[in-house]
């Protein structure tokens, strides 16, 4: 897991959320490809639908046992968690409909 370097202003702004969600997407693509990985063993196991926010707190308990930097400043957002949740959903036709929902900004 590595964190990649970017402007932290970004997600510190009051740029919208879909541009705060983007650039720290951009800056840790390891953050999608390990909630996908998570998503499908789940699929394996028979579960039919789950919620990202269970998922995004097992990552964030990984990601603090397995950084050596206790300073590190990568942050996992809760607004990112229905970005995530819907972008999966349409970029990978295996787990479409798998997560839960509800209305969100990331629906706009």
């Amino acid at each position: 897991m590595n964190q990649m370097s970017f402007d932290w202003t970004v997600c510190h702004s009051d740029e919208p959320a879909r541009d705060r969600w983007q650039a720290f997407h951009y800056a840790n693509p390891w953050v999608m490809e390990r909630l996908v990985e998570m998503a499908r063993r789940l699929k394996t196991r028979g579960v039919k639908q789950y919620g990202i926010a269970a998922l995004w707190e097992v990552l964030r308990y990984d990601w603090t046992l397995r950084t050596e930097d206790p300073t590190s400043t990568l942050k996992l957002n809760d607004n990112y968690k229905p970005f995530y949740a819907r972008e999966i959903m349409r970029r990978y036709a295996d787990l479409d409909g798998f997560f839960t929902t509800r209305r969100s900004q990331a629906d706009a």
